[in-house]
């Protein structure tokens, strides 16, 4: 009879878990339980492996009147025992009947949003230490004290302008007093060991920040209204009121995101700008000192009232391509470069549309890859003469429409340029990139005064029909005419000694063309992929590297000098030897 009643609970049991929980197939990680407040809680397994771990995502079905919740410590599903850790994003989020809730000492982890607009809850229990808590978890509440748990404050109620954290606590989590809006003080006890930009986000009147003495992790040095990580030398959030004293390295992530502050001055101590370190902001002008080697993505963006920036970073590197530093600062109609800076970096002034002033000064020898890109309104730039460089699209699309010269042509040509161009006397070098992607040009000459034709200058210009060359050129470098679809005709001067890499490639309208008796060699792929029928080659030639002509479909005579078949069967691939022609 013991045996049978043992079997009959076991059957009993069984069935209660089987009711109890939402069937679904083996590999499905999804499934409910009910609680002991009566509603079906939804899991997601986390770990299939011990530990064995869920992650609650809400309740199953009709939500409306739930009052309380009580989370369990784990649930029992195909035979595992799995410990609920954490709380999902937006799990509970928008019940406005519940009141009160119970989460389990297991749970460490509160996602984004998870409790936020309960607009009834007021109570609170949590059994074990919260260690993440995400943005607004607890927003739109009628939670009206702090939460701590252990050691670590989780969240801070909005409904105060003061607030002097307890003493002995080690943590402030991540969005603690996040939209805190009438916060104006806070005083951080020095127990405080770890605490985040991000822990006073959105706290818009914040004009007071102090840090207690004795504090070894953290300090607000010079009462600079600020949070300070000692032993980095980083500062990591600021307010209203905040200065930057010397000594500082390293501006935080998002330190002065969302802060009203309309003036500060950057120490030349920092060398580092993170990411959105001043995310909409209210600063008119900023100086950029000489120490700065970097500055993040959308470091500045968004400052609708920033007009002028001092860029006097001497050694700065490229910045972020997808997110420029000055996007989106709608007054930005000034840029001056100090005397020391030698590189305006890559992308640092793209998309900046109001630019219209750009002083460089006679230090400047290079302007990197889209510095200007996009500028609309940036119609005139005087280049000194110590520039030696100026990167891909440096000012594509942006308001220049004259081309930028000393004795070397930097020129960006708009897509509406007129289709007929030529380049002023005197020049000496056409530099790389300099007529990339000029959009509606079809011919252009080029005076006697030209020796030197840099990487990539007329690359992948689709109109590009006619060169009028400079009869003393003497470099042509690789990819020149890379990719100019329509070049029919181009005369190469006898001063060249080189057909480099690539020079020629993918121009499929290039039909004829007379190598000049000063060529001793054809570098790879010079040709490929063109449109050639016969190309004239001289004595004077020593190399033909093998992919010169490749994939040339239309090449039918080779010319060469009389005489000389043996030479250049010598110099070609087997697959050319019957297009010989002696001439």
């Amino acid at each position: 009879m013991k045996k049978l009643a043992v079997i009959l609970i076991l059957i009993a049991y069984s069935a209660l878990a089987i009711a109890q929980a939402e069937v679904h197939g083996p590999n499905d990680p999804n499934f409910s339980m009910k609680c002991k407040t009566g509603q079906y809680i939804k899991y997601t397994i986390t770990s299939k492996e011990s530990p064995y771990t869920v992650i609650v995502n809400g309740i199953k079905g009709d939500s409306e009147n739930v009052k309380k919740i009580e989370i369990p410590e784990t649930v029992h599903y195909r035979n595992i025992d799995f410990a609920i850790t954490a709380i999902n994003k937006e799990a509970f989020s928008g019940i406005s009947t519940l009141t009160s809730v119970i989460i389990p000492k297991t749970v460490k982890i509160i996602r984004n949003g998870a409790f936020k607009d309960c607009s009834a809850l007021k109570s609170i229990k949590i059994g074990g230490i919260i260690e993440q808590c995400g943005e607004n978890a607890f927003t739109g509440t009628a939670i009206t004290k702090p939460i701590y748990t252990g050691k670590n404050l989780v969240y801070y109620p909005s409904n105060m302008s003061e607030y002097k954290i307890d003493e002995g606590t080690e943590a402030i989590l991540e969005y603690a007093f996040s939209d805190c809006k009438d916060l104006t003080s806070i005083v951080i006890p020095a127990s405080v060991k770890k605490v985040y930009a991000n822990s006073f986000a959105n706290c818009d009147k914040l004009e007071s920040i102090a840090v207690a003495e004795g504090n070894k992790t953290i300090d607000s040095r010079n009462n600079c209204n600020a949070i300070v990580i000692t032993n980095e030398n980083k500062i990591i959030r600021g307010c209203k009121n905040s200065t930057i004293p010397n000594g500082i390295k390293t501006i935080a992530r998002i330190a002065f995101a969302n802060i009203g502050i309309s003036k500060i001055e950057i120490p030349n101590s920092v060398t580092t700008i993170e990411d959105s370190a001043f995310y909409n902001c209210e600063l008119s002008t900023i100086t950029i000192p000489e120490s700065v080697k970097e500055i993040g993505a959308s470091a500045f963006i968004k400052n609708k009232k920033l007009a002028v920036v001092n860029f006097n970073a001497s050694n700065c590197e490229a910045m972020n391509e997808k997110f420029p530093p000055f996007t989106q600062c709608q007054s930005l109609t000034s840029v001056n470069f100090g005397d020391k800076v030698k590189v305006v970096p890559a992308n640092s002034f793209m998309n900046c549309r109001e630019l219209r002033y750009a002083t460089l000064s006679n230090s400047v020898v290079e302007i990197g890859d889209k510095a200007f890109y996009e500028c609309e309104m940036l119609s005139y730039m005087e280049l000194p003469n110590s520039v030696e460089k100026i990167g891909n699209l440096a000012y594509y699309e942006s308001g220049i429409s004259e081309p930028v010269h000393s004795e070397v042509l930097f020129a960006y040509m708009p897509t509406n340029y007129a289709t007929e161009y030529s380049i002023p006397e005197g020049i000496k070098t056409i530099a790389q990139n300099s007529f990339h992607y000029a959009g509606n040009i079809k011919s252009v000459t080029i005076p006697n005064s030209v020796t030197k034709i840099e990487e990539r200058a007329f690359a992948e210009c689709t109109e590009l029909e006619k060169i009028i060359m400079s009869s003393n050129i003497e470099t042509i470098e690789p990819k020149s005419f890379w990719y100019c679809p329509k070049l029919k005709t181009i005369t190469l001067p006898n001063t060249l000694e080189c057909i480099e890499d690539e020079i020629f490639m993918g121009d499929q309208s290039l039909e004829n063309i007379v190598i000049p008796n000063s060529v001793t060699e054809i570098k790879k792929h010079s040709f490929y992929d063109s449109g050639l029928k016969t190309v004239s080659l001289p004595k004077s030639i020593i190399s033909i590297f093998k992919t010169a002509f490749k994939e040339c479909p239309n090449l039918k005579y080779i010319y060469i000098p009389k005489g000389s078949t043996e030479q250049f069967k010598k110099l070609l691939e087997p697959e050319f030897h019957s297009k010989l022609k002696e001439k």
